[in-house]
């Protein structure tokens, strides 16, 4: 979880502190090697404890592999780690060291053990841009909390002043608890940069050229009594309505003055960035080998995707799971499971290869029970497969088969057929979907890209959500980003709508999305899709065949 500390300050606080016991505190250093491309590595150390709420601690050696495993799979941007170490403190706190190699800095994120994000952009000029922000959004992984949504802005000096002494009051109490926590988190970043440093504001240099920056949990609690007290800089904080405790604001101009010195952004502009600073295809190549028996240590191995499929067929299917739910009177207003009556078989389908996705073409064609019924739905949408799930390797699929409750003699399914249409690819590519900037309403120059719509994100935490309609298949779109000035923002996907060759996305931001924005999109290329039918005979009502395989 990334945090932004002078938020912790703000309204409330009690849920963020609450997320923060639950992470742990951290003290951090990087010491960073960026090329001109953005790729890099980064030595990465960290002292951090995992807070166990459970009256038991678990303090083995599998519970300190686990701990480690986790900061590996939950770190984004890492093409690979190596050089790994790790360790159990005498005063309990968990030790972990590694060199992560990353092919955009942009994009690299270290949950839970970080304050700080970069934003790596190259201008128009050939200079290069480096930011250091704050992420706004906090996940909360294994601990769950309904966020209060944001506060509007005070639409009067009266409610302003009454906002601004409630805010002053909450902070006062609550910041006992907020110097136990914030004292021990702590972040230092040396930056190793290709080029000349053209400008720096709000970093040191080093002696060796290299730029340095450091966060401080205990002086950035100091900055905040000394301007929580001030009334302009509430003002400006209680007009943005930027105080929800999952939506942290960023580091400011005046917050910067006073962490760093200078009332301005955390940047520096980098001339003459031509040549890399270490061969970044050629380390990861080796850190990838390395990697694998780090992964394999921690029970954290990466699966393998099989083979690709090329429409044979498949290799066997079977019943999973079945859910029967019989109707009610409805007058009693119950619903059993909080599902509608139905019978509903889990099918998994042991496909010839890896596949891209199994298509919302596939449907159940046959249900017949003993009696000489058709259990299928009259519904054809009823009667199609959605939203299905595939295994690690891509090479099985889980999905649903919704049918009509059997009657009260049946026994068994007499037959269980249909099709199942996957889709397979090739490749990827990148396109720059032309639109001439992001507002309801814009129409792209390539895959027919427009605009539906734009607004809040359901969170109500800052972000937005964005309805995009491409003329593509669903299973096609693999990454989105918003791309300004060069620097990439990746979007997460939270939906879909359409049919055949156009859907509509719905793509969130965790920022507003800017008004001169572009959208780049990462799709699967030369898709091939294949049609294979599948079969199911004598199955009693448990979905066991007469034979007694599953």
């Amino acid at each position: 979880m990334k945090k932004n500390l002078a938020a912790w300050a703000l309204p409330g606080l009690t849920f963020a502190v609450a997320a923060l016991l639950l992470t742990g505190c951290f003290e951090t250093k990087q010491d960073f090697t960026i090329n001109p491309d953005g790729s890099g590595k980064v030595i990465h150390e960290c002292l951090f404890q995992k807070v166990d709420l459970s009256e038991e601690k678990d303090v083995s050696e599998a519970a300190l592999k686990d701990s480690i495993r986790k900061v590996i799979e939950d770190s984004k941007g890492v093409e690979a780690w190596r050089e790994v170490s790790y360790k159990r403190m005498d005063d309990g706190r968990l030790f972990f060291r590694g060199t992560a190699y990353f092919k955009n800095l942009s994009q690299l994120e270290i949950p839970n053990q970080a304050t700080m994000e970069f934003v790596w952009r190259k201008l128009g000029d050939g200079n290069i841009v480096l930011d250091v922000r704050t992420n706004k959004s906090t996940s909360r992984e294994g601990f769950s909390v309904r966020p209060k949504p944001p506060k509007k802005a005070p639409t009067t000096p009266e409610e302003e002043a009454k906002r601004i002494k409630e805010e002053r009051a909450q902070f006062q109490q609550m910041k006992p608890m907020l110097a136990a926590i914030v004292g021990s988190v702590k972040q230092e970043v040396t930056l190793h940069l290709p080029g000349r440093i053209k400008d720096a504001s709000n970093y040191q240099k080093d002696p060796s050229g290299a730029l340095k920056i450091r966060i401080d949990g205990a002086r950035t609690l100091e900055v905040m009594e000394k301007l929580i007290v001030s009334d302009d800089w509430m003002k400006k904080r209680l007009a943005t309505g930027d105080t929800d405790p999952t939506g942290m604001p960023g580091l400011d101009d005046e917050l910067n003055g006073n962490l760093f010195g200078t009332a301005g952004p955390v940047r520096a502009v980098i001339a003459g960035a031509n040549k890399p600073l270490f061969d970044y295809a050629a380390e990861v190549a080796a850190a990838q080998k390395e990697f694998a028996k780090v992964q394999k240590d921690l029970g954290a191995s990466a699966v393998a995707v099989a083979p690709p499929a090329q429409g044979e067929p498949l290799k066997g299917v079977r019943v999973a799971g079945v859910r029967l739910v019989t109707d009610l009177d409805k007058a009693l207003k119950l619903q059993p499971f909080n599902y509608d009556a139905g019978y509903t078989l889990s099918v998994l389908a042991e496909l010839p290869g890896s596949v891209l996705a199994v298509t919302g073409e596939s449907a159940v064609e046959i249900a017949t029970a003993d009696d000489g019924t058709s259990l299928l739905p009259e519904s054809k949408w009823n009667r199609q497969v959605h939203f299905p799930n595939l295994s690690a390797d891509k090479s099985k699929a889980l999905f649903e088969v919704q049918l009509k409750v059997p009657g009260p003699n049946v026994k068994t399914l007499k037959e269980l057929s249909g099709q199942l249409q996957y889709s397979v690819a090739t490749g990827t590519k990148e396109t720059d979907l032309g639109l001439q900037g992001l507002k309801e309403g814009a129409q792209g120059t390539e895959m027919g890209a427009k605009i539906q719509s734009i607004g809040e994100g359901w969170n109500k935490d800052g972000s937005q959500q964005m309805e995009l309609k491409l003329n593509i298949r669903e299973e096609s779109l693999k990454h989105a980003w918003v791309v300004v000035d060069g620097a990439r923002t990746p979007l997460e996907r939270r939906g879909y709508s359409g049919g055949g060759n156009s859907y509509t996305f719905t793509l969130e931001s965790k920022r507003a999305f800017p008004a001169q924005g572009r959208i780049v999109v990462e799709t699967f290329d030369k898709i091939q899709v294949f049609n294979v039918p599948w079969k199911l005979e004598n199955l009693n009502l448990l979905g066991v065949s007469s034979s007694g395989k599953q």
